[in-house]
């Protein structure tokens, strides 16, 4: 039954969207309209119904999903912005997982007679370079497989990896910027590859516990959770680091065992690589054996575009971005969970605030052209945005900026919001005044630790030199007790539901983001960086 209604909305909506007696000056008022909670809470109990099961990319859950945002779009009378004049941009994905029939290993095989358990002492990865991945090398660590632009600080400095296993904690040096810090936390692997290094074993740290703990993610990895790529036009899954063939990673348990056999303190260790301890061979051999099995699917971004009104501007573009996926049906965390994760507030909130603001910008549209994108495969590692950002169905030189929505903790009142990245560039002072205009404060970032600038989709048209802000509710008005207690109890869990979601919150939230975008649409100098920026000078004009 509940197929057969969901099945019926659709069809209505298709039908709605292509009647001919809807005047088409519907779609050109200039009559203000304020966001409605009614239909951003229609959007968010369709999208996280169990009838989608979950929407993970490549799944007949997420084309359900990818269907519904496009009639909405074309509802709105936005033009079609995919491939072929549709509203589908089609992502080849490279999908691959562990083969769990297969021998998953990381062991000791010279230097030293050391057990190590799989599950408790290390977790293997999955490879997308190849599907039998054995690597059997030398062990060389290397900090945090860190390179200062000034030099300053180099922890490859005198250590060949060539043919090598790199043993890093995945981190930067904490005194950056943090933002900085997390963008050189995550290509930190990159740096191996280039490095030379085949394969990679991380170590758990305390800090890394803390943020994400090795038991939750030995939970995840016995779901069997499988990651995504994007393939290229020669047929290969893309990689940033696609030298290394096997990668393991290992607990706080297990990293002690390891460096203690190597003849370190861990403890000892931990704290040198804050400051930069040369690197060093371990003196063991270690083996990685990491079997895949790999696929080849389609999943579609979702892309619409509202042609601005001035003739010059017209021709830029500021791309709002929210992923459409979740991470779909699999084992429960017991067995008296649920088994679909339907991510009502990751993302069918920040997709269905998009969808609210293509509707309120239809009505008056701005200056600049806008491009509204619904991307896939996001909680696969941002892989969706980052083929839109590589590939765009627009001109690529015209793109200026991106306003990204991804899961907006709406269980409260908010007052106050965080616009990371924002103040990186000339985008601030439109985003301040939308803001203090809808009678909110713009905050600094509460959790600067746990490097929210490189984990959305915003950082993949930062990475391709574009300006980007990423808005979320600031802690102000308890949001701080609010937003933890959803990131422990429901974020990746089944319990992340509709009903949870306060929708009138979620409506004034869209109407700020509507309001962000249409001052940055209307700026009469074209979004750019601070004179001097790091993300500016080292991607702006080039991509990466």
């Amino acid at each position: 039954m509940k197929f057969v209604a969901a099945t019926g909305l659709l069809a209505a909506l298709a039908l709605t969207a292509c009647n001919p007696s809807i005047p088409e000056e519907a779609h050109a008022s200039t009559t203000p309209e304020t966001a409605s909670a009614g239909k951003v809470e229609a959007h968010v109990r369709f999208l996280a119904d169990d009838l989608l099961e979950g929407r993970e990319a490549g799944t007949r859950g997420y084309d359900i999903a990818a269907l519904y945002v496009a009639e909405q779009f074309r509802a709105y009378g936005l033009q079609p912005g995919g491939d072929d004049d549709s509203y589908m941009q089609q992502v080849p994905l490279f999908r691959y997982q562990l083969d769990q029939s297969a021998t998953q290993s990381l062991t000791v095989t010279d230097g030293a007679d050391l057990t190590l358990e799989q599950g408790s002492d290390y977790l293997i990865s999955a490879s997308s370079q190849v599907e039998q991945g054995l690597v059997e090398a030398p062990a060389v660590f290397v900090g945090y497989g860190f390179i200062a632009p000034d030099g300053s600080r180099n922890d490859f400095e005198g250590i060949d990896l060539e043919g090598k296993i790199a043993v890093i904690f995945r981190d930067a040096p904490s005194d950056l910027n943090t933002e900085e810090r997390a963008h050189y936390s995550s290509t930190s692997y990159q740096r191996l590859s280039e490095a030379g290094a085949v394969g990679v074993v991380t170590l758990y740290h305390p800090v890394a516990q803390e943020r994400y703990s090795f038991e939750r993610r030995a939970a995840m990895a016995r779901m069997g959770r499988a990651s995504m790529t994007w393939v290229d036009a020669d047929g290969n899954a893309f990689s940033s680091a696609p030298n290394l063939k096997a990668a393991a990673t290992m607990s706080i348990e297990g990293a002690k065992k390891l460096i203690e056999a190597a003849g370190r303190d861990y403890d000892a260790l931990v704290e040198e690589t804050v400051t930069g301890t040369a690197p060093f061979e371990l003196g063991l051999t270690l083996r990685i054996e990491a079997n895949s099995t790999h696929e080849e699917i389609t999943s579609p971004n979702v892309a619409a575009i509202l042609p601005g009104t001035d003739e010059a501007l017209s021709a830029e573009y500021v791309v709002l971005s929210a992923h459409l996926d979740h991470e779909g049906k699999k084992p429960s965390f017991n067995q008296n969970e649920d088994t679909l994760f339907n991510g009502a507030m990751d993302n069918a909130s920040g997709t269905s605030a998009l969808l609210e603001v293509a509707r309120l910008l239809s009505l008056n549209p701005p200056s600049r052209s806008v491009v509204f994108v619904a991307v896939t495969a996001e909680e696969k590692g941002l892989v969706g945005s980052d083929y839109y950002a590589r590939f765009p169905t627009v001109p690529a030189d015209g793109v200026v900026a991106n306003v990204n929505l991804d899961m907006p903790i709406m269980t409260y009142e908010f007052e106050d919001v965080v616009a990371f990245g924002t103040e990186r560039s000339n985008l601030y002072e439109p985003v301040k005044a939308a803001v203090e205009g809808a009678g909110l404060t713009l905050s600094p970032d509460p959790n600067p630790d746990l490097g929210l600038f490189t984990r959305s989709d915003h950082y993949s048209w930062v990475k391709q030199g574009v300006p980007a802000t990423y808005l979320v509710p600031g802690h102000a008005n308890g949001g701080g007790d609010a937003q933890a207690k959803f990131l422990a109890e429901d974020y990746h869990r089944p319990s992340d539901e509709a009903d949870q979601l306060n929708f009138n919150a979620l409506a004034r939230f869209a109407a700020v983001k509507a309001d962000i975008a249409r001052s940055v649409a209307n700026m009469e100098e074209r979004p750019s960086w601070n004179e001097g920026d790091f993300f500016g000078d080292m991607f702006a004009g080039e991509g990466e």
